[in-house]
This record gives structure tokens, C-alpha cells and sequence, in this order.
């Protein structure tokens, strides 16, 4: 079988996750509770909710400064364009290239070194990670206590801190280059070089340390938005609720067996907010209005990303009829 058969056979089963959970969501819910929720949310409340998202790739860009300074320098109006852009290929092409992986690729262009932009992104996205479990940990104490949620907040905070402390005592460069000898000699090489790149930064454990810190309020930044979208579809749940719980909606849409977690993130959604006093309707509602946001990036980034692309294609032209 060909890999582009592959692909779309994925792609289809994906889709049929998602579209699957959706429908089983709509069965399940109070649909006229739903409709009432919809049409009592705010116009403005929805722009406001909008602004609020975008504001928060703000911060996600100068996060992903602080880790990409070990590599070289990047703009920040480069890096904040470039965080849309990658809403951009998340959302509306999520059966081809990945946001992440297009805007590393364009970040390694950027610093010549296509493996620094690729291991930029990945350290960013473990602090992300990190950050998150971090403030659902912190928030527990503070929410009706729910052992499914205090097991699995515990369980991701001790093996993700875990897998940390292993990455600063693993064993070194030689042996990782021997663990991939077996490879093919491209591959192979490839991969040390991003591994490599990877452990450069148990040098830089103060560019660690900050880029945490700017994870922390990139991800409170994140949910707060998630706060002001259950504000406005009616969610009558305390602040600890959502540090709580849209942490493990995060971790939960990491798997990948839907369209860009698309029914995936929704149902998580759902499930909490039932599970704490309120209904799975307006679950579903903060849900689709906060991938409404996201989609919103996106078109930026693809006007962006379009921008570029004409920009680049007019540099030969006008240096050609400089030259005539």
C-alpha cells in the first residue's frame, strides 16, 4: 500500500473519530439547552473572546523566543507571525503538514539550521506541557475533590517530571550516536543531530528556567480565555475548576485519533463540566466557541502566510528589472 493511501485511509478514520463523537455528544446533550446557551452568548463576547485568544499568541511567541535564543535570532514579529501560521496548517489542512512542523521548518530557515528551529518548537512544547500538568497540580487542592481527576492530575505530574529529570542525567553523546548506528547512515545522522540539539539546552538552564516561566503564563493565558468563554455560555464554575480541569482536556486532545482533536477536546470538555455541576451543553459550547477562536487565528495566519509567499516571488522580479 502506497503512503499516500495511507495517509488517506488515517485521514478517514479521523475523520469518522470525530465526526462519531460529535454526533454521540449531540445524542447525549440537552440540545435545547445548547440552542438557548448559543443564542444568549454575547456578539461582543464572542469578539472579546477572539482578542482574548490572539493576545495569547502574543505570549506564546515570546515563549518561543526565549528557547530559540540558545540557536541564534529570530524576530519576534517573525516568530508571532509564524504561531499563527502554524494555527493555519493545524486547522484547515489537518490531513497534511502540521503546524508545528511548518513553522519550525521556517524558524531552522531562518537560523540555517533546520534541526535548531525543529528543536525550538519541541522545547517549548514540553514546557507547555509541563506548565499545564504544573497549574492543574497546584489548582487541585482547591476543587471538590474527584479522584479520577486528582489520580490522573498526580500521575501526569509525576511522570512527566520524571521523564525531565532522566533527559538531564541521559547517558552521552557517544552512546545516543551508537543507539543510532543501526539506522540508516542519513536517518541516523539526522536524528543524533536533533537529539543533540535537544540536550544542548542542559547548558542553558537559565533560558530554561525563564522560557517555564513564560510556559506558565502562556498556559494561564490559555485558560483564562477558557474562563471568559464559560463566562459568557452561562458556566457558573469557580476559577480552580478550569486550572483543574482544561489541563487535562489539553493533555487528553494530544491523541491523535481524531482531526485535530476535534471531538476529542469537545467530549473532555463535556465530561468536566458535568462532572462539576454544570452541563455537558455549555461543555460543548465553551468548546466550539474556543475552536471558533482558533479557526479565526488561522485565517490570519493563512493571509500571512500568503503574504510571504508574494513577497518572496516579487524579490526576483524586481531585482530582474533593476537589472534591465
Amino acid at each position: 500500500m502506497s503512503d499516500k493511501a495511507k495517509k488517506y485511509i488515517f485521514t478517514t478514520l479521523k475523520a469518522s473519530v470525530s465526526a462519531g463523537l460529535i454526533l454521540f455528544l449531540i445524542y447525549q446533550m440537552d440540545l435545547a439547552e445548547f440552542l438557548s446557551a448559543l443564542r444568549n452568548f454575547p456578539l461582543w463576547g464572542f469578539l472579546l473572546v477572539v482578542i482574548i485568544f490572539c493576545l495569547t499568541i502574543l505570549v506564546g511567541a515570546l515563549r518561543w523566543s526565549i528557547f530559540i535564543q540558545p540557536f541564534g535570532k529570530v524576530s519576534y514579529i517573525k516568530l508571532m507571525g509564524l504561531y499563527f501560521v502554524g494555527y493555519f496548517f493545524n486547522n484547515f489542512l489537518p490531513s497534511g503538514v502540521g503546524g508545528d512542523v511548518v513553522r519550525g521548518y521556517i524558524a531552522g530557515r531562518e537560523l540555517n539550521n533546520i534541526s535548531a528551529g525543529y528543536s525550538s518548537i519541541v522545547a517549548e512544547r514540553v514546557a507547555g506541557i509541563l506548565a499545564t500538568v504544573l497549574l492543574a497540580l497546584l489548582a487541585l487542592p482547591f476543587i471538590q475533590y474527584k479522584s479520577q481527576i486528582a489520580t490522573a492530575v498526580i500521575a501526569l505530574n509525576l511522570g512527566l517530571w520524571l521523564a525531565i529529570l532522566l533527559f538531564f542525567i541521559l547517558p552521552s553523546e557517544n552512546i545516543i550516536r551508537k543507539l543510532f548506528s543501526w539506522l540508516p547512515t542519513t536517518i541516523g545522522e539526522k536524528l543524533f543531530n536533533f537529539v543533540e540539539m535537544l540536550m544542548g539546552y542542559r547548558k542553558h538552564f537559565p533560558t530554561l528556567i525563564i522560557g517555564f516561566i513564560y510556559s506558565l503564563l502562556y498556559q494561564s493565558s490559555i485558560i483564562l480565555t477558557v474562563v471568559i468563554t464559560g463566562y459568557f455560555a452561562g458556566a457558573k464554575l469557580p476559577l480552580q475548576f478550569y486550572f483543574a480541569t482544561v489541563p487535562l482536556v489539553w493533555i487528553i486532545s494530544l491523541i491523535p485519533i481524531s482531526l485535530n482533536a476535534l471531538g476529542v477536546r469537545e467530549a473532555s470538555f463535556a465530561y468536566f463540566f458535568q462532572l462539576f455541576g454544570s452541563s455537558r451543553s455549555v461543555g460543548f459550547l465553551v468548546s466550539i466557541i474556543f475552536l471558533a477562536s482558533a479557526l479565526i487565528a488561522g485565517l490570519f495566519g493563512g493571509i500571512i502566510f500568503a503574504f510571504w509567499n508574494s513577497s518572496r516571488k516579487k524579490i526576483p522580479n524586481e531585482t530582474m528589472s533593476k537589472k534591465n
